[in-house]
């Protein structure tokens, strides 16, 4: 059975090319354009792994459905990939709240872009329960 990812992202572009790649790699892609509706989704289509744009331009910005996400005991588990391209807007008081595990399990922030490879390695660890505290940064650093 095909494993099922959930893209959330406003950039409609990336949502696409990451579809058609995900798809080749033999995952089941469901995308979504913003947060609100990807709480629909998520509940909907009961995905493996959730992939989230940290900043988004809608009003329920990627950190803030993470929070709701991993305070959820239904999604807690629930891996997820969080894309960024703005590392260092983010501030260290989120960083450090990332690298918490009791707080975030499952969760691995990674700069965009972010080469196709890496990100479907990515995927099969965090699907096998390899997410340890060595990987949870940029696998390219």
């Amino acid at each position: 059975m095909k494993k099922k990812v959930l893209l959330i992202d406003d950039d409609e572009d990336l949502l696409r090319s990451f579809q058609v790649i995900l798809e080749s790699f033999g995952f089941d892609v469901v995308t979504c354009n913003e947060g609100k509706d990807g709480f629909i989704k998520l509940k909907n289509d009961k995905p493996d792994l959730l992939i989230l744009d940290v900043m988004m331009s809608t009003k329920l910005e990627g950190y803030e459905m993470l929070c709701l996400i991993k305070h959820d005991p239904e999604y807690k588990e629930m891996p997820v990939i969080l894309l960024t391209g703005m590392r260092d807007q983010i501030g260290t008081s989120l960083l450090s709240a990332l690298d918490d595990e009791q707080l975030f399990p499952n969760v691995s922030l990674q700069d965009k872009p972010i080469d196709p490879r890496i990100l479907v390695e990515l995927i099969g660890q965090m699907l096998k329960g390899g997410n340890s505290t060595g990987n949870r940064n940029n696998l390219l650093n």
